[in-house]
């Protein structure tokens, strides 16, 4: 949101719907996705205001025990304050700071019920404050100074609607260019935690869950198509050795090269590591399309372009089965057993069905069911079977 106190355009606060002291007292997946958020709102404030953007938290885990931290309001919000480019990025860093990689001792401070004082930024790491003893609207004070406008911190005493609403204006026009970035981000965050966790992953996923409806939707793929199977999005390549399995030819693609290479398996399929948005394979080269669970880490723009790549692919005479977890919005989660985090961009039946009729197929079939997940967690799936429109 745009925020009161707005002495320069591009001031903003990103903050979280549940209501907790600070980022650090959300779960690892919540502020994983709250920071990935600010960044991705800090990128678009650079590019539309041409201003460095520094990001402050004053966290306010130690409020309830009477500690002074800073911060004016006991709810966790990151602020975004646009400053010159020549500014020196240090200048908001307590002399009491350390940097800190990562955001796992802003739980910690949390856990201890502590304030801290977290600033970051796009062009350098986080630095991390933690019981200090900070006046009130700290950084806002130092943010008042760098601008030149020291008497005017107070954003109760001078709101500069004015600049709220430019701020509103400019960032919405480019409100694409922010949801491209927030996409970026957290699909680089969800391709780390498999790579960093590519054996533990592989392994919880090496075979089918109890109530798992897919081998027989494998079956039914299999036994109405001719031709090589694209596995897209094989993981650790469980459903490609059920095709390798059933006598047909299997590509195993995956965008992790570390999952696609942790298992053994005991028939042979192709691996292939590559972007699911660019297929490295010949117009009308497979007969099967598998894609199972991979869409929903991409948004809508990236699903789309996806799709349009799976028709090329997919021969005239073929079929495709599509999986997403249905739903609105985006969930974020820890990866099986780590704190490693993945995010999913939820879709909807409909949607699902639009999308893959937007890219030139036509739908066979489309329903919702209830499966377990590779985290062995109930969820519902929205999955259509597909083929190329004529």
């Amino acid at each position: 949101m745009a925020g009161l106190g707005s002495l320069e355009p591009g001031y903003v606060l990103v903050l979280p719907h549940r209501h907790v002291p600070s980022s650090g007292d959300l779960s690892t997946p919540e502020r994983s996705l709250l920071h990935a958020t600010a960044r991705a709102t800090a990128y678009l404030i650079e590019r539309v205001f041409q201003h460095r953007v520094l990001i402050v938290e004053h966290g306010s885990s130690g409020k309830a025990a009477g500690q002074a931290g800073g911060g004016c309001i006991t709810h966790c919000h990151l602020h975004l304050f646009p400053v010159p480019w020549d500014t020196d990025p240090l200048v908001m860093v307590p002399p009491d700071a350390h940097p800190v990689a990562g955001l796992n001792l802003l739980a910690e401070a949390a856990a201890r019920r502590q304030n801290y004082y977290y600033r970051s930024s796009l062009s350098d790491g986080g630095y991390l404050a933690v019981g200090s003893e900070l006046v009130s609207q700290y950084a806002r004070r130092i943010w008042a100074e760098i601008l030149g406008m020291p008497d005017t911190w107070d954003w109760a005493a001078f709101p500069y609607i004015e600049n709220c609403h430019l701020t509103i204006k400019e960032l919405r026009r480019d409100e694409a260019h922010m949801r491209e970035r927030l996409s970026a981000e957290i699909l680089d965050e969800t391709l780390a935690a498999y790579a960093s966790n590519a054996s533990r992953y592989a392994a919880a996923t090496e075979e089918f869950a109890g109530n798992s409806t897919l081998p027989a939707q494998l079956d039914e793929l299999l036994a109405a198509t001719r031709g090589v199977v694209l596995d897209a999005g094989a993981g650790g390549g469980r459903d490609s050795d059920y095709v390798a399995a059933a006598g047909r030819l299997a590509i195993a693609m995956d965008a992790s090269a570390a999952l696609l290479t942790e298992l053994t398996w005991a028939r042979d399929f192709s691996r292939l590591v590559a972007d699911i948005r660019s297929i490295p394979l010949a117009d009308s080269s497979v007969g099967a399309i598998w894609c199972s669970a991979v869409l929903l880490h991409l948004d809508p723009t990236g699903a789309a372009q996806a799709l349009r790549e799976l028709r090329r692919v997919l021969d005239p005479d073929g079929l495709m089965q599509v999986s997403v977890k249905e739903g609105r919005g985006i969930r974020t989660e820890a990866l099986i057993g780590t704190t490693a985090v993945r995010h999913f961009f939820l879709y909807e039946l409909q949607e699902l069905t639009a999308m893959a009729e937007s890219a030139g197929f036509e739908v066979v079939k489309a329903w919702v069911e209830e499966e377990d997940s590779s985290g062995k967690t109930l969820q519902r799936w929205a999955k259509a079977v597909v083929r190329k429109s004529l």
